[in-house]
């Protein structure tokens, strides 16, 4: 944050306003990864701490309820950007102090007396911009069940709305791809090495009537045990009824569905327009950026959720 000073001095990137306020270009804190704390009954904070050769932090405290209640998530809205206007319950702080700070003084109930601030700007004005975009754990996999994001078929198999590269389940059958996939009993196995049992060149996990005895795979179920994979739809060797040919009965008013869900992270920039700050020195004295990024919050993994938007094809 103190690059800004050298700035002034140097005379590089910045312009005098009517009023005397310095608008700053360009502005680089060096490392803008930022960290938070929760907001359960309290404003939620995203802070970033210096203390290379000065002890400095930069805030954002805010109260706007499209942020997240949780410290390790800021949104999982990525289709629009959250934006609101800094003000009394929404506001940046930069502060430099006569010591050492840590987290706990940002996400304690009550900051602690030490260390002290020896020096305070807070936004008097700006708008508060965050964009966010859905990260893959596994960029080759998105949705982790073992097939390739290049091998999945480029479409919605069973036509739930959801392209099979975020499917869990891409014949629909309630059994998941990732089990689909395994072939503990060494069966047959199509001309791409995967599973078929009824050899029908169609992978199980594609085929929505794995063995082939014209039943499809999701009611080869009960009503009382909808799941297709739970033993009380196998035989007494453990062989599930949906990978045995000589087992017909079957359950068709099916309500059962396997959530669509696999873990993703977030990564949401923060960035401030037309930013003020005023010094709290009682001199008044602004510094105004047109447009500062205060840095990049990244989430831990989290789930996702993905409901179908269509009505699967049964027929």
């Amino acid at each position: 944050m103190r690059n800004y000073f050298y700035l002034l001095f140097l005379l590089l990137g910045f312009t005098s306003c009517d009023d005397g306020d310095i608008i700053i270009n360009n502005f680089d804190f060096e490392d803008d990864t930022l960290s938070s704390c929760d907001k359960i009954g309290r404003p939620k904070v995203f802070f970033n701490i210096n203390s290379d050769d000065i002890f400095e932090s930069i805030s954002l405290v805010s109260s706007n309820t499209a942020i997240s209640d949780l410290a390790s998530i800021l949104t999982t809205k990525t289709e629009t950007d959250i934006s609101f206007n800094l003000d009394s319950n929404n506001k940046i702080n930069y502060r430099v102090y006569d010591g050492s700070i840590t987290t706990d003084y940002f996400c304690n109930s009550l900051p602690p007396s030490s260390p002290k601030v020896i020096q305070e700007f807070v936004s008097v004005g700006g708008t508060v911009k965050i964009s966010t975009t859905r990260i893959y754990l596994d960029s080759t996999d998105s949705d982790g069940d073992g097939i390739k994001d290049v091998d999945e078929f480029d479409g919605d198999t069973d036509g739930d709305g959801i392209d099979d590269k975020y499917d869990i389940d891409d014949d629909g059958d309630n059994v998941l791809t990732s089990r689909e996939i395994e072939n503990p009993n060494e069966d047959f196995v199509n001309e791409d090495g995967y599973r078929d049992t009824d050899q029908d060149d169609i992978p199980n996990y594609l085929d929505d009537d794995d063995d082939n005895d014209t039943v499809k795979t999701k009611f080869e179920v009960s009503e009382e045990f909808q799941d297709p994979t739970v033993l009380e739809n196998a035989n007494a060797e453990g062989l599930a009824n949906y990978l045995n040919p000589t087992v017909t009965s079957s359950f068709l008013e099916v309500t059962f569905v396997k959530e669509n869900k696999f873990n993703v992270k977030y990564t949401s920039i923060i960035k401030i327009e037309n930013l003020q700050l005023q010094n709290q020195d009682g001199t008044g004295e602004v510094i105004s950026f047109e447009s500062y990024r205060l840095g990049e919050y990244n989430s831990t993994s989290t789930p996702l959720i993905i409901v179908p938007t269509t009505t699967e094809i049964d027929n």
